[in-house]
């Protein structure tokens, strides 16, 4: 593991050690959803540079850390970036780990400092890697998990996306964005674009629901290239680029609304409010012609009255907008499996997570009281965090439970 000092622009110093012994399985990830991280704008992605190297880019708020007085006056950060690279959840050593610290000194006007941070990851494997980010004047840090795909010279790494006029280099644009290959080859594309789901997911006890990926694109066009190609950015929609035809290698853009993660709109608020509807009332405010006044009357109906109303309104979908940081995909993230449970429900006290799974705990583990949910994996080059809930008819109890916390004990 190589740990790095770094202090403005000094030089760099490099130290090995060794590994963790335990499999990343074996621990309890829960840290990756606590509420009180999001208040730390993480952004990563992987540039593949290589077939032996790729850079893990992070873009973070300065103005997000907590800055101490030293003694010449100065305003000082001090947070660290670290990271794990392994070949998936059940390996116990990384192929490469760094932790590398960092000192800013305070700047008002600064609201995002970049990082290029050049990791080991040899061609012919998917990774999986854990990013940290620790506020240590704060004494806090915030993690997150990502897939760097690095299997073919097609994969999504040796891609490089940017929004225009912004530094986003991440699949989640909110602009018109560019594309274009590391390498200055010739690319051939076939691009296909996609409607996005935008209800709210079926109710974790529906266990006739089966998810179902949609195979069927609204349109379908190819692109041969050797320069950057600009996209302009979609309403509800998504793009899916096959970057090798003959496997069907690729890799998908989403494309959200400015405001993103937050949820502005009515059309996009009233269909998160499904979780706290039965089926005839959610179906009424969907294709009701006068959306407004609708969902005004639903949220005044829940809460008894105007001012309550506003109070839940604004916990609610502040549960939305993380859920729309931590699970949007081909869909935003309220409307995801994983999103109802956790707006519902809050953060899982417990999180184990698999290659092929996720398994969330509310309450004490193996205790009869407490509550279980099992995420399966959808393999897809679509995107690396669609997860379907193994749905069950025994959660309906504690569904509606959690449904009547959030109308009667809320918004007090």
């Amino acid at each position: 593991m190589r740990n790095i000092w770094k202090i403005s622009i000094l030089p760099v110093i490099i130290l090995f050690s060794c590994g963790s012994p335990n499999y990343l399985s074996e621990f309890d990830l829960s840290e990756t959803y606590e509420s009180d991280a999001h208040q730390y704008k993480l952004s990563t992605s992987f540039h593949s540079i290589n077939d032996s190297i790729s850079e893990l880019c992070i873009n973070i708020n300065p103005n997000d850390f907590l800055y101490t007085k030293t003694t010449s006056n100065n305003h000082l950060a001090r947070y660290a970036i670290k990271y794990k690279i392994l070949t998936g959840y059940d390996e116990k050593s990384p192929i490469d780990s760094a932790s590398i610290h960092y000192s800013l000194k305070r700047n008002i006007n600064n609201n995002q400092k970049s990082h290029r941070i050049k990791t080991y990851a040899p061609l012919g494997k998917d990774y999986i890697v854990k990013i940290i980010l620790q506020d240590e004047n704060r004494k806090f840090k915030v993690s997150k998990i990502q897939t760097l795909r690095k299997k073919h010279t097609s994969s999504r790494s040796y891609y490089k996306i940017e929004g225009i006029n912004n530094n986003n280099l991440t699949q989640h644009q909110t602009t018109d964005f560019k594309i274009s290959k590391h390498s200055k080859e010739q690319q051939y594309l076939k691009i296909m674009r996609f409607e996005s789901k935008m209800t709210s997911a079926p109710k974790p006890h529906a266990v006739s629901y089966a998810y179902k990926l949609s195979k069927v694109p609204d349109s379908t066009w190819f692109v041969v290239s050797d320069s950057s190609l600009t996209l302009p950015g979609l309403k509800n929609h998504y793009y899916h680029f096959v970057t090798d035809t003959n496997n069907n290698n690729g890799f998908s853009v989403f494309c959200n609304q400015k405001e993103f993660p937050k949820v502005s709109s009515i059309e996009h608020c009233s269909n998160a409010l499904g979780y706290l509807l039965g089926k005839p009332e959610y179906a009424e405010l969907l294709r009701t012609k006068t959306p407004r006044k609708e969902f005004e009357k639903k949220w005044i109906t829940l809460a008894g009255n105007r001012e309550r109303a506003r109070k839940l309104i604004s916990e609610y979908y502040k549960e939305v907008s993380i859920a729309n940081q931590l699970f949007t995909c081909n869909q935003p993230g309220w409307s995801t499996d994983r999103g109802m449970i956790y707006i519902l429900f809050g953060p899982p006290r417990i999180v184990y997570r698999y290659d092929n799974s996720e398994t969330w705990i509310y309450g004490e583990e193996n205790n009869l009281l407490s509550e279980q949910f099992r995420f399966n994996k959808i393999n897809t080059d679509i995107a690396d965090n669609i997860f379907e809930l193994n749905r069950n008819i025994n959660y309906k109890v504690s569904y509606n439970r959690m449904v009547n916390t959030w109308i009667d004990d809320k918004g007090y």
